[in-house]
């Protein structure tokens, strides 16, 4: 009811803001336990309500063993292996803001890639809004080694990206033969518990499950698995309802310069002169190759196809 009665600005504005959020929480989170601890019990919480959730609607399903391995391998890569390299840059010194901004080139990364595999052709415009988008990092990322920042926390969030962007293809050429597609919220379900295994002994065994269970970790986990995880997610999904796929896709390049305000509220973090720039040059990477009038948001599969593929990932 809400998502009919509210307009498309405001919809997009509220994805916008609780996805950035993401990155705010999962630094906060990780000042009371470690990465690992942190994510097991986010995916704990996010898989419980997701079983009450497939239970209320009906949608429990017997899925064949090879449609279910392929989910589970899309769940580990686009969470677990996302959200561990997202979180271990963090961990390791790198800021939330500048976390976002590398990520945030998934989707143009993801579109260029899914268009050759698919065999679409790849536009001079999208080709040179993949190459400014790959310069604004290098400009944003080069000012933050030459600062002192760890080379492995900036080299982190590249491995989340091709791990969310080899799941993205997988699931976009798999789900060409499957009909009907799986109910989402099962297909969901399955890949948190995918992620769980992965993350359960990397949590106890690396980790002892150790945390400060304190209030603020209780709020960290909660608002990380409930508001980002599943509100931010779901409201991707109405958006998908009303605006295409690349356009959704191209919210998440929003989502720097809110986290970056976010971060400075929170943290304290400062925004440099490169950071400034390196937004600036992404803007116009994000307008070349993922802007309403581009040819790339026009060429989309059926919606049911691009509801899945086309997931940005959840921090």
């Amino acid at each position: 009811m809400i998502a009919r009665l509210a307009s498309l600005p405001v919809l997009c504005g509220a994805f916008v803001v609780l996805w950035s959020s993401g990155f705010v929480g999962a630094k906060y989170g990780l000042g009371h336990s470690g990465a690992f601890t942190l994510l097991f019990w986010r995916y704990v919480l996010v898989a419980a309500v997701l079983a009450g959730l497939v239970t209320l609607m009906g949608q429990w399903r017997r899925l064949p063993p090879r449609v279910l391995a392929r989910h589970a391998v899309v769940g580990v890569l686009a969470h677990a292996g996302w959200l561990a390299a997202v979180l271990g840059a963090i961990d390791l010194g790198l800021s939330a803001g500048l976390a976002a901004f590398i990520t945030a080139l998934q989707p143009m990364m993801t579109g260029a890639l899914s268009a050759r595999m698919t065999g679409e052709p790849v536009t001079r415009r999208e080709w040179s809004g993949l190459v400014l988008g790959l310069i604004a990092v290098a400009v944003v990322i080069g000012d933050g080694i030459s600062l002192g920042g760890a080379p492995l926390a900036y080299a982190l969030p590249f491995l989340a990206v091709a791990a969310i962007t080899v799941a993205t293809l997988i699931d976009r050429s798999a789900n060409l033969g499957e009909q009907p597609p799986a109910p989402l919220m099962l297909v969901t379900f399955w890949h948190c518990v995918a992620s769980l295994l992965v993350l359960a002994p990397l949590a106890i065994g690396l980790e002892g499950l150790a945390a400060e269970v304190t209030a603020g970790f209780v709020f960290s986990v909660v608002w990380l698995a409930l508001v980002v995880s599943l509100a931010a997610f779901g409201l991707m999904f109405v958006l998908l309802r009303r605006i295409s796929a690349s356009r959704v896709a191209s919210l998440t390049y929003l989502s720097p310069p809110v986290t970056m305000v976010m971060a400075w509220l929170v943290f304290g973090e400062t925004v440099t002169v490169a950071g400034v720039v390196g937004l600036v040059v992404a803007a116009l990477a994000v307008w070349l190759a993922a802007a309403p009038g581009a040819p790339a948001a026009e060429a989309i599969e059926p919606e049911p196809l691009i509801a899945e593929a086309a997931a940005p990932p959840r921090a």
